[in-house]
């Protein structure tokens, strides 16, 4: 049982709750639901499906490093066939698919290699038409390098503006030339792979997307010589302006349910003080509002809240009667960084460290009383997803000044 009661920290506060998600199990008084399959890295580094309500443990595919529990909103891959560019789902341009060439980050061989012919000045690569909404959307695909280092994204102008053109060095990890107003980064995931996204709003239309081969930045069209090929899989259009876990698709398109993540403990609900490591997620300034604890009376009038906010910094706040009695900006946290803070609940002495650091305080306001949930990872009525990891949190009855910074450590 990884559910425990604490000494008391130095300074003599009441001991309390502990829940440590990167053990690999839910902690006792913790409950999850989710009303589909989802991925995650397990332990190994190997990307896997977990089964409907099943809770997410993820953990670095390079490292191995435990990251705890993944907390998502729901989210629809509206690619087709996410696996196979063989199928009649895809195009290929000006070169062929060798289908299932390698090991994939799931660890089976799936990963197609897309390989260019000898035709000269023009894209090698697979497309198709995508119908989009006016919205932002996360585009992504896992690649590696082979004989060609250099990949590009090309989403339409119509619906995207400018060149439509982003460019990534698969070789070396780095982004190269981006698309204007979007935003593009990649990350080494499992068997050499990386997952590079592009995250861009488009306009309302059909539009094309295409992936393909690269001699270097900026350089899509080119003379090929017949053999030259990278590895590609698990492809990927959602609309949302971070980056989530991977959704499969085949012949339809697919959609992982949300998690809904509860602490059930209401000796821990009534605690004044909460401790949270989690990682901030990877998304665009301007996203959407990510909270990473709630506790409520089950309505969003009587809260106590941990969120990251739409430009980036850490926000600790409260309300009574839907009125604000807390507000302590922590100040910027880069996206997907790791992060502790503790936070102090009560009546006119708010406080609040981040990463050890000094505390902020709010010394005018009202404690929000009579709650009844905590919810990890989304507010109230299934919103402000936190959209990545949260590996501990823990309670005390109260803490000092002094002790925050210490328990944020």
């Amino acid at each position: 049982m990884v559910f425990r009661y604490l000494n008391r920290p130095r300074g003599g506060s009441s001991s309390s709750a502990f829940y440590d998600f990167s053990l690999g199990s839910l902690p006792a008084g913790v409950t999850l639901t989710r009303a589909s399959a989802g991925y995650r890295y397990n332990s190994s580094g190997v990307l896997v499906s977990e089964t409907t309500n099943a809770a997410r443990f993820d953990y670095t595919p390079v490292t191995l490093a435990a990251r705890g529990l993944l907390v998502e909103a729901s989210g629809t891959n509206l690619l087709t066939y996410s696996e196979d560019l063989s199928n009649a789902a895809w195009s290929m341009s000006n070169g062929t698919i060798g289908s299932n060439a390698t090991t994939a980050p799931d660890g089976t061989v799936t990963a197609d290699a897309v390989i260019e012919n000898a035709v000269g000045a023009v894209n090698h690569g697979p497309g198709r038409v995508v119908t989009f909404a006016a919205t932002t959307y996360a585009i992504s695909v896992y690649a590696k390098a082979n004989t060609r280092n250099w990949i590009y994204f090309y989403m339409d102008p119509a619906r995207f503006g400018g060149s439509g053109y982003t460019y990534f060095n698969i070789g070396t990890g780095a982004v190269g030339t981006t698309l204007a107003g979007a935003t593009a980064f990649m990350t080494l995931e499992a068997n050499g792979f990386y997952r590079c996204t592009v995250i861009a709003t488009a306009s309302a239309g059909n539009g094309n997307f295409g992936l393909g081969l690269a001699t270097g930045d900026n350089v899509s069209s080119y003379v090929g010589d017949g053999v030259s090929q990278a590895y590609m899989w698990g492809f990927s259009v959602v609309a949302e302006a971070y980056r989530s876990s991977y959704i499969q698709t085949v012949a339809a398109t697919a959609t992982r349910a949300a998690d809904v993540a509860l602490i059930t403990n209401a000796s821990a609900i009534s605690d004044q003080c909460w401790i949270v490591k989690a990682r901030t997620p990877r998304k665009i300034s301007g996203g959407a509002a990510n909270t990473v604890l709630t506790v409520d009376d089950g309505s969003f009038f009587n809260r106590r809240l941990v969120y990251y906010s739409t430009t980036g910094r850490l926000i600790v706040a409260a309300a009574v009667a839907n009125v604000t009695t807390c507000n302590i900006d922590l100040g910027a946290v880069a996206a997907d960084t790791d992060f502790a803070v503790a936070v102090r609940w009560a009546d006119n002495n708010f406080a609040a460290s981040l990463n050890g650091g000094a505390i902020v305080t709010d010394l005018s306001g009202a404690n929000p009383l009579g709650l009844t949930t905590a919810r990890v990872g989304h507010g109230d009525s299934g919103t402000l997803y936190w959209n990545s990891t949260i590996k501990t949190i823990e309670t005390r009855r109260t803490a000092s000044d002094t002790e925050l910074p210490l328990l944020a450590a």
